[in-house]
């Protein structure tokens, strides 16, 4: 039966090139998208998904142009648009939704304002009016008491907050086309799901095509029509997503992708954690841990970390998982004194570290390592990866440049780095390079306990997959006692032998991995879980999210 609804979009031949650069940023890249579809456009970073999205509305960054091709929204080529069309075009024909909600809205205007302003130059209404539909927008994109946080500035916003005011400002012009280009990265699982659950009922309840530019196929999987891989900036691949999950990909680098996405629980042995927890003593062992943060001019304080217990002994690995704000990664800061606590203790083989001075607590320090959630914010960018990875060396007993070298030299080959990397600076490297420069600096002082900070946060599919499999290997290798601070929790089953569920400073649940995944206790659990995005290849795809499989009458 052939679609009869109408298209919105066509991309013939497109190819888009840069100054400078040897091949084009995109290169005869063809597909359409029609009322009611959502196209979900996958790829690893420098594919060209971005570039993409802002092709279509030609606002290409840089000096980029378009030097082949067109782009035909409406029966119009974008081409032959005069300026004031584009204008019309940017908004009313097509809305783009970017990463970042809060990069994208003024930082001094209230959100209300921001709205109103927009309404009222699309639709040339009052003032008053422009506000009143500013809030009766707020409440269609489910903002909670919208009076109140139409008067709110970005600051006071939530990522999931700031992210829905962003759509219902793509929504403002009624758009037919909406081009999603990572809207939810770096967003929780939670609120991702709701981001992702709104901004599909919208589009097929207005009869919206949507493109979702995005890295996570567990995403397209549950919420798109088709699929598009991008490699190179080519799109090698363009299928309905149930025959591509169904019957497999053509392509090889498809084929890469959708195994390293896909959902492979490979459960650490737990019992074989149990039986060494009955022959030792934690090799940390934390009781009521409280960390305090006072708000400047005001005497309201928040409990970031409130009454926190739990312990690690030694080979074994605790995931600690949570929404962003629930006190994870300050609660990393305080096992290694990179903040202070305000009570409990922390006892590190025995001893407790609270009390210790800061010349006390340096040998401990080097037993007790972290990986930043950030690395790249964690390198000094005028420093090259031999001396960032030396640097630890220099907690130690001396040595020699050239024995630091070696180790250093070590060091990249256990995290796979190739030593031609030896003299580049932090620029200079890929985002999962940055993270594997993290974990060789944690791991120069051959420490005893690691706390790897979301060491997949916002990676490709791959490079994730590889991040995964190489700490999984380091503590096979070097029997490290781990903390995994984590949302992702795709990636705990792997790594973990127990989870522990953290929510506003409080561990509400924890225990073995398998246990908590398949029989979880605490609602709030159930809502982690349920909020991941599965990717279930070979069986008989059916049915995605009720959401995405409304269709258009």
């Amino acid at each position: 039966m052939s679609d009869t609804r109408p298209t919105l979009l066509e991309v013939r031949n497109l190819s888009v090139s840069f100054p400078g650069a040897a091949t084009p940023a995109l290169q005869d890249v063809s597909f359409s998208l029609r009322a009611g579809e959502i196209i979900g456009i996958v790829g690893e970073t420098g594919a060209g998904k971005s570039v993409l999205a802002r092709a279509i509305i030609d606002m290409l960054p840089g000096a980029g142009w378009i030097s082949g091709g067109e782009i035909v929204v409406a029966g119009q080529s974008v081409a032959t648009m005069t300026p004031a069309q584009k204008r019309t075009l940017r908004g009313a024909g097509v809305a783009l939704i970017g990463t970042n909600a809060k990069a994208l809205l003024d930082p001094v205007v209230r959100v209300g304002d921001q709205i109103a302003r927009v309404l009222r130059a699309h639709r040339g209404i009052g003032k008053a009016q422009a506000r009143q539909e500013a809030i009766r927008l707020f409440e269609q994109v489910g903002i909670v008491n919208p009076d109140a946080r139409a008067d709110a500035y970005p600051h006071e916003l939530s990522g999931g907050m700031a992210q829905r005011v962003v759509i219902a400002m793509a929504l403002i012009a009624q758009p037919k086309i909406l081009l999603a280009d990572d809207a939810t990265l770096g967003l929780d699982a939670t609120i991702q799901l709701q981001v992702l659950d709104l901004m599909v009922q919208k589009a097929r309840e207005l009869g919206l095509g949507v493109v979702l530019v995005t890295h996570d196929l567990g995403m397209v999987a549950n919420y798109c029509d088709r699929v598009g891989i991008m490699r190179r900036g080519q799109l090698i691949e363009l299928a309905p997503v149930r025959s591509f999950l169904n019957e497999g990909p053509r392509q090889g680098y498809s084929r890469e992708l959708l195994e390293a996405a896909s959902v492979r629980p490979t459960p650490m042995d737990e019992s074989s954690a149990a039986k060494a927890a009955t022959r030792s003593a934690p090799l940390l062992d934390v009781v009521d841990l409280v960390k305090i943060f006072r708000t400047d001019g005001s005497r309201s304080v928040v409990r970031a970390v409130d009454g926190v217990s739990l312990s690690i002994r030694k080979g074994e690995t605790l995931a600690l998982v949570g929404e962003s704000g629930s006190g994870k990664t300050t609660m990393g800061q305080c096992l290694v004194r990179l903040l202070a606590s305000d009570s409990g203790a922390i006892r590190f083989d025995g001893q407790d570290t609270l009390p210790l001075s800061d010349r006390e607590f340096r040998p401990i320090r080097r037993r007790m390592q972290m990986v930043f959630q950030e690395p790249y914010v964690a390198l000094n960018p005028r420093w090259t990866v031999r001396d960032l990875v030396a640097e630890p060396l220099k907690l130690g007993d001396p040595m020699s440049r050239a024995d630091q070298t070696a180790r250093v030299i070590e060091l990249l080959d256990l995290v796979g780095i190739s030593r031609q990397r030896l003299l580049a600076y932090p620029h200079e490297l890929t985002a999962g390079e940055q993270k594997r420069i993290g974990i060789a600096r944690a791991l120069s002082v051959r420490p005893d306990f690691v706390i790897f900070d979301e060491p997949t946060t916002a990676l490709d599919i791959r490079v994730r997959a590889q991040i995964i499999d190489l700490v999984r290997d380091l503590q096979a290798q070097m029997g490290l006692s781990a903390l995994f601070i984590t949302h992702d929790l795709n990636s705990v089953r792997s790594l973990a032998h127990y989870v522990a569920v953290m929510r506003h400073g409080k561990i509400v649940e924890q225990g073995e991995t398998e246990r908590i995944f398949a029989n979880p206790t605490e609602d709030y659990t159930r809502k982690l879980l349920a909020a991941e995005l599965p990717i279930e290849v070979g069986a008989r795809v059916e049915a995605m999210r009720p959401s995405a499989v409304e269709t258009v009458a």
